[in-house]
């Protein structure tokens, strides 16, 4: 049976009970908010596998170049495209190590990496693009100051659920 799995960097219980907080203001947007535990960002977006064995002995057998990457969010809004939206996303500036972290993720794998560059982004909310209409508010600008410190990556499973999807951490990596 396939799996669906990615990398990514995890969020830490400080921050996730910061972006919990600063939801409160907008409970009365109709979002499917990610869970504390769900909160990630993603180095190698989803792909499918039969068997997991490979990926985690390749990973754990390879040296990464950094040992910490300093994660700092500036901004919240609707995204990817504002004139489209279809997430709650914060946003903020794409250190070098994380290009430098995820270019070696992509060569362990295998993978030929993505032409467009990399920028940080955190998922907070998804939503249907055809419900966009109907939100109480059109523009979301928020500032905000958060930051985290990433001292490892993580391979997760993605389990698609009614609900939304929901995520496993199957092995973590310290940088």
């Amino acid at each position: 049976m396939k799996k669906r799995i990615f990398i990514a960097l995890p969020v830490s219980e400080s921050l996730q009970n910061e972006i919990i907080a600063w939801e409160q203001s907008f409970s009365d947007l109709p979002v499917r908010w990610l869970k504390g535990k769900n909160l990630h960002i993603t180095l190698v977006p989803p792909w499918e596998i039969d068997d997991t064995d490979k990926i985690v002995t390749l990973l754990n057998g390879s040296k990464f170049v950094t040992e910490r990457i300093e994660l700092r969010f500036d901004r919240v809004s609707f995204g990817p495209n504002p004139r489209e939206p279809r997430l709650i996303w914060a946003e903020g500036q794409t250190v070098n190590q994380l290009s430098v972290i995820r270019n070696q993720l992509y060569e362990t794998l295998g993978f030929s990496p993505e032409s467009r560059p990399y920028k940080l982004h955190l998922t907070l909310a998804r939503f249907r693009p055809e419900q966009f209409a109907s939100f109480p508010t059109q523009t979301l600008n928020e500032k905000v100051t958060w930051q985290d410190t990433a001292t490892s990556f993580v391979l997760m499973e993605s389990h698609l659920l009614p609900t939304g999807a929901d995520y496993e951490i199957l092995v973590e990596i310290p940088l």
